[in-house]
Parts: structure tokens; sequence; C-alpha cells
């Protein structure tokens, strides 16, 4: 494979981010001024354009054999990542350097820690679940937000792509997490079981959150193809992706490792993933209801994950879809 192979993917794939932005922003309605937009393009396409060429084998396995042979590899992916934070900010009225410090010194810490634990160790260690709850957590609870400094209204999607990039280059660049099943070039086999998942899913979950009043039908706005399509792209890249990569990739597959009850780990990593969802409902019943919806959607989203042979795409194309049913058909 030639050694420009990665580069080449990512000018590709920035370029495709470029393009997938206008679309999303275009679908959402979005009014931005000039500066916004091309702090947009230059902050996020590029990040994008990292996500979609590590999901190619002989990519990521250049970048990781690149990683382990460079003794600074590590410190100048941390540097690339912070000069795409640093545009958003200097292109930007809100730039903090009080932010932007503490972002720098975050990402180098989280980096160099994962480099600092064995390769190819199997299992979690304390240090991973720490690294795993530092980087995830500030996320979720939306505590990171304060540090954002690019254009309103994509804080999430920056972090959420953001961290499927650090995770990629920390436990399977840096860590040398065994099968870490970060694959995105799709086989035939990956979307039938997703296609599978999705419907048994469909099957048991549509008529029991009809009776609960948790989903809704007919939905309030009729759907066009290109809102479909730029609904699909930005849960994929933004939505599926990370959470996926955080609740199979790490936290399933490294339970796995350290575990032959299969049914425990599959149950503890769904149900983790359910809890995550306690904040995103208003009133108590409803938050229970969510989170054990959301526990039965991480165990179909954990079947698919390892029925793929511990493949990523099949999990990250299920949870796609399924949230593409609920934003779409049943809200």
């Amino acid at each position: 494979m030639s050694k420009n192979k990665p580069l080449l993917l990512w000018l590709l794939w920035t370029l495709a981010g470029a393009g997938l932005l206008v679309l999303v922003v275009i679908n959402e309605g979005n009014e931005m001024t000039t500066a916004s937009w091309v702090a947009l393009m230059l902050g996020m396409a590029p990040l994008i354009g990292a996500q979609l060429a590590l999901g190619s084998p002989s990519a990521a396995k250049a970048v990781q054999a690149w990683l382990h042979q460079n003794r600074r590899g590590w410190l100048y992916a941390a540097g690339f990542l912070s000069v795409l934070y640093l545009l958003l900010g200097v292109l930007t009225p809100g730039f903090d350097p009080y932010a932007a410090t503490i972002f720098i010194a975050g990402l180098v810490a989280a980096l160099g820690t994962l480099r600092e634990i064995r390769r190819g160790k199997r299992g979690l260690t304390w240090t991973d679940i720490a690294v795993w709850l530092l980087l995830w957590i500030p996320f979720d609870l939306r505590w990171n937000y304060d540090l954002w400094m690019g254009p309103e209204g994509f804080a999430y999607n920056w972090w959420a792509v953001l961290l499927t990039v650090v995770a990629v280059l920390g436990w399977y660049g840096l860590r040398d997490l065994p099968e870490f099943g970060y694959r995105l070039t799709p086989r035939w086999r990956d979307i039938s079981i997703a296609l599978v998942a999705t419907v048994v899913f469909a099957a048991i979950v549509i008529p029991l959150g009809l009776a609960i009043d948790f989903i809704s039908f007919p939905p309030s706005k009729t759907p066009t193809l290109l809102g479909i399509v730029a609904r699909f792209v930005g849960l994929f890249l933004t939505v599926a992706l990370p959470e996926e990569m955080f609740f199979r990739g790490i936290l399933l597959h490294g339970l796995d490792q350290m575990s032959k009850r299969r049914g425990w780990m599959l149950f503890l990593s769904a149900l983790a993933f359910g809890l995550m969802h306690w904040n995103n409902a208003g009133d108590l019943s409803t938050k229970i209801a969510y989170v054990a919806l959301a526990t039965l959607a991480g165990v179909f989203y954990g079947w698919a994950y390892r029925k793929s042979g511990n493949n990523l795409l099949a999990a990250a194309t299920t949870h796609s879809l399924v949230d593409l049913l609920w934003s779409v058909v049943f809200s």
C-alpha cells in the first residue's frame, strides 16, 4: 500500500465531508454568516475526513504503524486536532484562550494516557475506564459545551465527530486494542445484519412505544427524500458512530475479553447505554421508559456488533436506521 494512501483518503473524505456539511446545514435551515461558514468548513470538514478515512482498514493500519514507530506521533495527532479546534475559535467572535488551553491539555492527557497502557493488553484496564469516562461523560452531559467556540448549533456535532477520531487514535492507534472493529468499508453481510436487527427491534418496540404513548403516529411533518438522506448522514456521523464506538467497540468488546459470561456483558453494556438516555426526557415515567427502551436497543446494537464479527459498521447502521425511524416516522 502506498504511504500516501491515508493522506489521499483524508483529502478525498474532507471534500466529501464539506459536501455533507452543506447538505445537513441546508436541510436544517441554518442561517450562517460567511465567517461561520468558513469556520465550520475548516474546523469540521477535515475532522469528518479523518473520521471516515480511518474507517479504511489499510489506512487505519498505516496510521497505527506510524503512531507506533514515531515517538512523537501522538503529539502530532493531538496538534492536528488542536489546530482544527483553534480555527473554529479564531474565525469566530467567541475565541477563549482559557477554553483552548483546557481543550488542548485534556486532549494531550487523554492520548498520552492511552499511549502509556501496554499495547495489545486484552480487556479493559482501570485506566481505560477512567479515560472512557473522562471523554464521554462531559460530552453526554453537555459539560464541555462551554469550551465550544464555533458556529452556534454545531457544538454536539463537532464534539461527536472529534470523540470518534480521538477514540480511534487512542484505543486503536495507540492502545492497540485487539479486534477493535472500526471498519467503515461495507459488506453485504453487515447491511443484512443491520436490516434484520432493525426490523426485529421495530417489531417489538413500535407496538410497545405506541401503547405507552412514548412515540406517536402519524408524523407531525411530512419528510422529504433530501431531508431523510441528510438526517441519516447526520445521525450516522454524529450519533451512531461515536455512541457505538464507546459502548460497543470499547466497552462491550473490552468486557467480552475480560469475561466468558457474554450474556451478562451484553446486558451491562446495554444498560450503560440505556442510562445515558436518562437526561433525554422530562418527567420520571418518560425517563424510565426511555432508559428501558434504549437498553433494549443497546442489546440489539450489541447483537449486530457481535454477529458481524465485532464490526462497528453493522451496529452503527442499525443505530442510524432506528433513530431515523423514530425521528422521521414516529415523532
